[in-house]
C-alpha cells in the first residue's frame, strides 16, 4: 500500500477513536450535592466555626476571671447560704450575659455541691466540678461550657472549688440556610442528633467536621450520581485510536530510502543517529515533576481543603497550628525552584469575616503594622495577599510554644521560673515592644504603634531561646485603615491598663502596664486579673491590689516590688515612660544581683518545660498564634 493512504487512514482513525474515547471518559455524572448546596454547607460551617471559636474564647476568659477573684476564692470555702449573702452584698460580681448561666460550687473528695447559680433557678450542668471545655447539642442550640478550678482562700484538706460559665449558641440560622439550599442530614455531637430537612432513605452520607468543635459533625445526605463514564465507548474509541496510530507510524516510516540523508545533505547538516533527540526547554510557567501547581489566583480557599498537602498560593500546608476568632493559622512550607523550601506560618482569615469591611481592615492593619517592625524580638511578616475572596498573612514560623502554656504548666506543677530566665525574657519582650513603639513610616514620621494586647499568650519562645512578640491584630497606630470607635474596648481585660479598659485614648504606657503584669506572673508564679470592671468595688487606692512580689517568692530582689507595682500604677503618669525605661530597670537589677540570661539559658528552661508539657499534651510543642 502507498505511504499517503496509510497516513490519511491512520490519522482519521486516531481522530475518530480519540473523540469517542474522550467523550466516554469525560461524560459527566449527574447527581451529588448541587453547587448551591455545597456553597451553603461551606458558608454555614465557616460561620458556625467562627461563632463557636468566639463563644469558647469568651466563656474561657470569663471562667478564668471569676476563678482568680478573691471573693470567689473565699466563697468556695463557705456554704450555699453564705455564698448567697455575698452575692446580695455585692461581694460576688456575677452578672450573667443574655442566655448565660454562671455556677459556683465546692468539691470535697468525690462529692460536688452547688453553692450558687445565676440566674436563680437555671438548669444545672452535668459538667459541674469537672474542669475543662465542653460542647453539647440541645435541640437547635449548641451549649458551650467552661469549668475552671478555684483554689479556696482558706485551704482545707480535700476541698477545692469550681466556677462554671455556660453559654448557648443558636444553630437555627445555619440550619435554615442549609434547608433552604436543599441540604438534608443531621448535626451530631456526643450521641445527640438534630435532623436537617428530610434525608432520603439509604442515601449516601458525607461527614463534615467543624474545625473548632471536633466533637460535633454535620452529616449530609448526598444524592446518588447517575450516568458518568461510558466504559464500552471509551474502550472502543481507545482501540480504534490505537489502530490508527499504528497505521500512521507505518505510513510515516515507510518512506523512500535515503530521503532523510539526502535532505540532510542538501541542508548541509548531519541526520541525527538512532537513540538521540533534541532537548526541549521547559516553557515559562511550567513546574518541575512532582511540584504541585499553586492555587489559581481566582480560586477561593476552602476551609475543608486545608489539610496536609493542600496549597495556599505557593505555600503547602503541613498542619494546622491553631485557631482564633478572626483566623486560622497553619504551618506551611514555601515551594521554590531547585528544591528550595522554607517553613512559614500562614494566617487565613475566616471566610465569613472577609465579607465584613471592618474585620478586613483590622486584619490588613495587623500585617501592615507588623511588617514595618524589623526586630529579632518581633515575629516577622513576610507576605500579605488575597487569594480569591480570602485574605492571608504569611509570618515567620517560631519553632516553639507560647509563654502562657509554659507558665500555666509550671504553675499547675508548682514549678517556678528561674529568676534570671524570667528577667531575661522580660528584657527581650521590652526590647521588641520598644522597637514597635519607635517604628517609623516610609516617609520617616512616627507610627506611634501601641500593641494593646500584651500578654503571655502573645509571646512565643523558641527551642533556641528566642523570644518574640506576636499578634498586632488590635494595635493602635497613627496611620491605619480603620479607627477605633469611641468607647470601644479591645484587648484582654485581665491584663489591660485602666484607661484602655474604659475606652480612653492610649499610648505606649498602656503596653508598659501590661508588660509589668506579665512580669508579675512569670516572676511570682501567680496569675493576675487586673480587670477594672472586676475590681471596681475595691476602689483606686492601693491599685493594682496585688501583694508585693517578694512576699510571694522570697528569693526575688526586693527592688522588683516597687518596679512592678509602679509600672502597674492606676495613673499612667506614674509609670515608666516607655518599655525601654522598664527594660533598663530590669537590666540594672540583673547587674546588681549578677544575674544573666543568654539565649542558651532560656532555651534550656524552655526545653525542660516542653518535655514535661509534652508528656501530658503531645501537640503542645508547636507555634501558637492568637489569630
Amino acid at each position: 500500500m502507498a505511504r499517503t493512504p496509510l497516513v490519511a487512514i491512520g490519522a482519521l482513525l486516531v481522530i475518530a477513536g480519540g473523540a469517542a474515547a474522550g467523550y466516554g471518559v469525560t461524560r459527566k455524572a449527574t447527581g451529588g450535592l448541587s453547587p448551591q448546596a455545597s456553597e451553603a454547607m461551606g458558608s454555614s460551617i465557616a460561620q458556625l466555626d467562627g461563632d463557636v471559636k468566639a463563644a469558647r474564647a469568651s466563656v474561657k476568659e470569663r471562667a478564668a476571671t471569676f476563678a482568680s477573684l478573691l471573693p470567689v476564692q473565699a466563697a468556695v470555702s463557705t456554704d450555699a447560704s453564705t455564698a448567697k449573702d455575698m452575692l446580695v452584698r455585692g461581694e460576688l460580681q456575677f452578672s450573667p450575659q443574655a442566655g448565660e448561666v454562671i455556677e459556683l460550687g465546692q468539691v470535697t473528695g468525690d462529692k460536688a455541691e452547688t453553692l450558687l447559680i445565676q440566674p436563680e433557678g437555671a438548669m444545672h450542668s452535668p459538667h459541674a466540678s469537672k474542669a475543662g471545655s465542653y460542647a453539647d447539642l440541645m435541640g437547635d442550640k449548641v451549649v458551650i461550657t467552661e469549668v475552671a478550678q478555684v483554689t479556696p482562700k482558706e485551704a482545707r484538706d480535700g476541698l477545692t472549688g469550681y466556677v462554671m460559665v455556660v453559654r448557648p449558641l443558636d444553630l437555627k440560622p445555619a440550619i435554615d440556610r442549609l434547608v433552604g439550599a436543599g441540604v438534608a442530614g443531621t448535626i451530631e455531637a456526643n450521641g445527640e442528633k438534630r435532623t436537617i430537612g428530610s434525608p432520603a432513605p439509604n442515601a449516601a452520607m458525607q461527614t463534615q467536621a467543624i474545625p473548632s468543635l471536633p466533637e460535633m459533625k454535620v452529616i449530609v445526605a448526598v444524592p446518588p450520581k447517575t450516568g458518568g463514564m461510558n466504559m464500552p465507548l471509551a474502550a472502543g474509541g481507545g482501540g480504534l485510536a490505537a489502530l490508527g496510530l499504528i497505521l500512521l507510524v507505518v505510513g510515516l516510516v515507510a518512506k523512500p530510502a535515503g530521503t532523510a540523508a539526502a535532505a540532510a545533505a542538501a541542508a548541509g547538516t548531519q541526520a541525527p543517529s538512532l537513540g538521540t533527540a533534541a532537548t526541549q526547554m521547559s516553557q515559562p510557567g511550567m513546574y518541575a515533576t512532582g511540584t504541585p501547581s499553586p492555587v489559581a489566583p481566582s480560586g477561593p480557599i476552602a476551609a475543608t481543603d486545608l489539610g496536609p498537602g493542600a496549597m495556599i498560593g505557593r505555600w503547602e500546608i503541613i498542619k494546622r497550628l491553631g485557631s482564633g476568632g478572626m483566623a486560622d493559622v497553619y504551618l506551611a512550607r514555601a515551594k521554590g525552584e531547585a528544591g528550595f523550601e522554607k517553613t512559614v506560618a500562614v494566617k487565613v482569615m475566616h471566610p465569613h469575616l472577609a465579607r465584613m469591611s471592618r474585620a478586613v481592615d483590622h486584619f490588613l492593619d495587623e500585617a501592615r503594622l507588623a511588617a514595618r517592625i524589623a526586630h529579632p524580638n518581633v515575629v516577622a511578616i513576610q507576605d500579605l495577599g488575597k487569594i480569591g475572596n480570602d485574605y492571608v498573612i504569611v509570618m515567620e514560623y517560631v519553632d516553639g510554644v507560647d509563654l502562657e502554656r509554659l507558665l500555666t504548666s509550671a504553675r499547675t506543677a508548682q514549678r517556678l521560673v528561674p529568676i534570671d530566665v524570667a528577667l531575661g525574657i522580660m528584657c527581650r519582650i521590652c526590647d521588641g515592644l520598644n522597637a514597635a513603639h519607635k517604628c517609623l513610616a516610609a516617609d520617616g514620621t512616627p507610627l506611634n504603634i501601641v500593641h494593646r494586647d500584651v500578654k503571655s499568650a502573645n509571646v512565643l519562645v523558641s527551642k533556641q531561646g528566642g523570644v518574640k512578640v506576636v499578634d498586632f491584630g488590635i494595635a493602635k497606630a497613627a496611620q491605619q485603615g480603620h479607627n477605633t470607635i469611641a468607647g470601644e474596648t479591645k484587648g484582654t481585660p485581665s491584663m489591660m491598663a485602666p484607661e484602655q479598659r474604659v475606652g480612653e485614648a492610649v499610648d505606649v504606657r498602656a503596653d508598659v502596664y501590661s508588660v509589668a503584669a506579665v512580669a508579675y506572673e512569670i516572676l511570682t508564679g501567680h496569675a493576675v486579673n487586673l480587670d477594672l470592671a472586676a475590681l471596681a468595688h475595691l476602689g483606686v487606692e492601693n491599685w493594682p491590689h496585688l501583694p508585693p512580689p517578694s512576699s510571694l517568692r522570697a528569693q526575688l530582689p526586693a527592688e522588683l516590688d516597687g518596679v512592678l507595682l509602679k509600672a502597674m500604677s492606676f495613673e499612667r503618669d506614674k509609670r515608666p515612660a516607655d518599655c525601654a525605661a522598664l527594660e533598663a530597670t530590669f537590666e540594672q537589677i540583673m547587674k546588681q544581683y549578677s544575674l544573666t540570661a543568654s539565649d542558651k539559658d532560656i532555651a534550656r528552661w524552655v526545653q525542660s518545660e516542653v518535655a514535661l508539657l509534652s508528656s501530658s499534651q503531645p501537640d503542645a510543642y508547636s507555634q501558637t498564634v492568637a489569630p
